[in-house]
């Protein structure tokens, strides 16, 4: 799990957070990705941090659910694994939606590093 302190430089830091958790519950690890592509000039480092964890999470459940392409075996697996990754992930960006109201830290699960 890596906590990342809640420290935005404005409201609009704030907002990018938020859109990210957002559109990262429907459309996994593109919001994340689109936003460490974003100039760190326009961005606290906090926000930062946060997009690139997230990038790390959201494409490891995304490798995990290309099981279901595996013949049988995969099809299989994937009628157990592939509920739990989407509440899993559901579960990790309300979470984390509530800790970034609050102002608390904000804490991701960060199994490998992808970035």
């Amino acid at each position: 799990m890596k906590n990342i302190p809640a420290q935005f430089r404005d409201d609009r830091d704030r907002m990018i957070t938020l859109a990210m958790f957002i559109l990262a519950m429907f459309f996994g690890f593109i919001p994340p990705l689109i936003v460490v592509f974003v100039p760190k000039n326009y961005i606290s480092e906090s926000t930062y941090e946060i997009a690139k964890t997230l990038f790390n999470f959201e494409l490891l459940l995304f490798l995990i659910s290309l099981l279901c392409f595996i013949p049988i075996i995969g099809w299989i697996a994937s009628l157990l694994i592939v509920p739990i990754l989407i509440i899993w992930n559901i579960v990790i960006i309300v979470i984390n939606l509530c800790a970034m109201g609050k102002d608390n830290v904000i804490k991701i699960p960060e199994p490998y590093k992808f970035m």
